[in-house]
C-alpha cells in the first residue's frame, strides 16, 4: 500500500509537470553550454542552465526568460517576466521587460536606460551556486565514480524489481521499443518542467513544492535508467543462455548500462549530449507508462479508420 501511494504521487507530479497552455502548444528554448544569439522575433520561453544567451537590440523573446546558471544578455524586449536564480544577467540601455523581474540569486547588472513595465520582486529563492570551470577529471577519477555510480544503481535495479517487476518491465519495453517517442516526450517533460519549477522557486511558499518536484524528477530519469538497464540484463541472458535469476539479471544489465552510459557521458562535445538524450528516453518511458502503471501503446492510423 505504501508503495502504491509513492506511486500514486509521483504520477500526480508527473502529470503536473506534463501541463501546457490551454490551446496544447508550448514552445520552450533550452540553452546549456556555448553562446547563443536569439534573432527575430522569438516565440516561446528561454531557459539558460549554462553558456551564454543574448537578445541583441533588434530582437525580442515572446514568452518569459529563467536564468539558472550562465549569462544572459539583454538588449532587446522580452514580453513575459524573468526569473533569476543564479548566473548573471545584464540589461542593456535597449533592454525593455514587458513583465516583472524576479530576482532570486545570481547577479543583475541593470544598464541606465532598460525599462521594466512590471515590478521588481526580490526574494531568497533557492541559492544555486556557481560552478567554475575545472580541469577535466583523470581516467582513473573517472572509472571509479562510474563504477559506484553503477552499483548504486544495479541495487536500486534489484530492489525495484523485486518490489515492483510489472512496472519495471513496462517502463523497459517503452524506452527500448519506442526510444524516439519517449526521447521526444521526455524533453518535453524535463523542459516543461525545470521551467515551471525554475518559476515556483523563487516563491518562498513554493519551494517545498519545487524541491518534491526535482525529487520526482530526479526518481523518474533513474526509474527510466533501471527500466532500460533491466531490460539490457533480460535481452543478454535470452542471447547468452545464462543460469540468471531476474534479480541478478538485472543488477548486471543495470550496472553494463550505466557503466556504459558514464564513460560515454565523459566524452568531451558529445558526451553531455548523450547524457541529456538517453535521460529524455528514460524520463519520457516513465512518463508515457504513468510510472509504469499501465503498458504505452503507440497510436496506430489503422484503429482510427476501423
Amino acid at each position: 500500500m505504501k508503495h502504491a501511494r509513492l506511486l500514486m504521487l509521483l504520477v500526480s507530479l508527473s502529470l503536473l509537470l506534463t501541463a501546457c497552455d490551454s490551446d496544447g502548444l508550448y514552445q520552450v528554448t533550452l540553452i546549456t553550454d556555448g553562446l547563443h544569439e536569439l534573432d527575430g522575433n522569438y516565440p516561446g520561453d528561454l531557459l539558460v542552465l549554462g553558456g551564454q544567451a543574448a537578445i541583441p537590440p533588434d530582437a525580442s523573446l515572446r514568452g518569459s526568460a529563467h536564468l539558472v546558471s550562465g549569462q544572459l544578455d539583454v538588449q532587446g524586449q522580452i514580453f513575459g517576466d524573468v526569473t533569476l536564480l543564479g548566473g548573471e544577467l545584464h540589461f542593456g540601455p535597449s533592454a525593455r521587460l514587458g513583465g516583472n523581474l524576479n530576482l532570486g540569486g545570481g547577479t543583475y547588472d541593470p544598464a541606465p536606460g532598460s525599462i521594466i513595465e512590471g515590478r521588481t520582486y526580490t526574494g531568497s529563492g533557492i541559492s544555486l551556486p556557481d560552478f567554475p570551470e575545472q580541469d577535466p577529471p583523470s581516467l582513473r577519477s573517472t572509472l571509479l565514480r562510474s563504477l559506484l555510480n553503477a552499483i548504486l544503481l544495479g541495487l536500486t535495479a534489484i530492489f525495484l524489481r523485486r518490489i515492483y517487476p510489472g512496472g519495471v518491465a513496462r517502463v523497459g519495453q517503452a524506452a527500448a521499443r519506442h526510444s524516439l517517442v519517449s526521447g521526444s516526450v521526455g524533453l518535453l517533460v524535463g523542459v516543461v518542467g525545470i521551467s515551471l519549477l525554475v518559476t515556483m522557486a523563487y516563491t518562498i511558499l513554493l519551494i517545498p513544492i519545487t524541491l518534491i518536484g526535482l525529487v520526482a524528477l530526479g526518481l523518474a530519469v533513474v526509474f527510466g535508467w533501471v527500466g532500460l538497464g533491466v531490460t539490457v540484463g533480460r535481452l543478454a541472458v535470452q542471447v547468452l543462455k545464462l543460469p540468471l535469476s531476474p534479480s541478478t539479471s538485472a543488477f548486471f544489465g543495470t550496472l553494463a548500462f550505466a557503466l556504459a552510459l558514464g564513460l560515454l557521458s565523459s566524452l568531451p562535445l558529445v558526451g553531455g549530449l548523450l547524457g541529456i538524450i538517453v535521460a529524455a528516453v528514460g524520463l519520457g518511458a516513465v512518463s508515457l507508462t504513468r510510472f509504469g502503471l499501465q503498458t504505452f501503446v503507440p497510436f496506430d492510423k489503422a484503429d482510427l479508420a476501423n
